[in-house]
């Protein structure tokens, strides 16, 4: 059968939804304790004081979180994925997962490339965010946009993961008259985050990156097909793979090319290790999924 092993986006965990299995699951501690030699402090720990916005502590939790639900995936049902991929920064553990990056040059790269974007976001004359939001049909996003434009404000959208979940980038205070009218149209807003994600924006940052953090990281030959979400492709080749993660900040993420992809590669199952068993819905209406989360995997 083929399985593809998808990681889904950051979204916020609190340390207790995850505590018992990082703390007494063996891949989990294993891969805690790797993240503790590489970063040079108790990464659980840290964890369990961070908000969503310790980007260098938040991305390496949910990075050894995710990948440890894998290894325990792999474990419950005996075989390995077909192919790998990912929704936005879950395309940094698929890229781990298929070989393409080690565990540890994963671990650096988040650290350097931390150190970057805050830099680089903190230089902007106007904050930049990106709001999630779910329940409210594309069109009423449509029109929600357009009327952002009307104003001569720039937004664009970020994330299309169905007709109910979404993301927009825009101006911090932009998105404040957004999230209200979010709630106006009859959706519910999820969270905010400092910086603006998928969208033409941040193509200063993308150059950033690739001159001051990709091209100082060992990229390799994938030992299983990586799975695009910026056009769906498949792809092995480590400098592919490389340009396809950096392609990610200003590409927004269309759930449909990443099902265009599952398709091309003849999926028939789909295996999420995610701290929430939300994600089951996004790919259950099309393949087979299965979720492996922090209690099910305990289980």
């Amino acid at each position: 059968m083929s399985t593809v092993m998808f990681f889904p986006g950051l979204v916020p965990s609190g340390y207790d939804a995850i505590r018992d299995f990082v703390t007494t699951d063996p891949h989990a501690r294993r891969r805690f304790a790797r993240a503790d030699e590489i970063l040079g402090y108790t990464l659980a720990d840290a964890y369990r004081e961070a908000s969503i916005y310790d980007w260098e502590v938040y991305e390496a939790g949910y990075m050894a979180l995710t990948l440890a639900l894998a290894d325990r995936a792999e474990e419950m049902y005996g075989r390995a994925p077909s192919l790998c991929g990912g929704q936005s920064f879950g395309s940094f553990m698929a890229a781990v997962r298929c070989g393409a990056l080690s565990y540890e040059e994963a671990l650096r790269l988040v650290r350097r490339s931390v150190v970057v974007e805050t830099e680089w976001f903190d230089s902007l004359e106007k904050p930049l965010g990106c709001h999630f939001f779910y329940r409210l049909p594309h069109d009423t996003v449509d029109r929600l946009l357009a009327e952002v434009r009307a104003r001569g404000e720039w937004a664009e959208l970020s994330v299309i993961l169905d007709e109910q979940v979404h993301a927009v980038s825009a101006e911090l205070t932009t998105l404040a008259r957004f999230e209200q009218r979010v709630r106006e149209e009859g959706g519910f807003p999820f969270y905010t985050m400092n910086r603006a994600e998928h969208c033409s924006a941040v193509g200063g940052l993308r150059k950033r990156l690739h001159d001051e953090v990709y091209g100082g990281i060992e990229w390799h030959e994938a030992t299983v097909p990586f799975l695009s979400d910026v056009d769906g492709r498949l792809l092995t080749d480590p400098e592919e793979i490389k340009q396809d993660l950096l392609d990610g900040w200003t590409t927004p993420v269309h759930w449909e090319t990443v099902l265009r992809g599952m398709r091309t590669g003849g999926v028939q199952e789909v295996w999420i290790p995610a701290p929430r068993n939300m994600f089951a819905r996004i790919t259950d209406r099309s393949f087979p999924t299965k979720v492996i989360t922090p209690r099910s995997a305990l289980r």
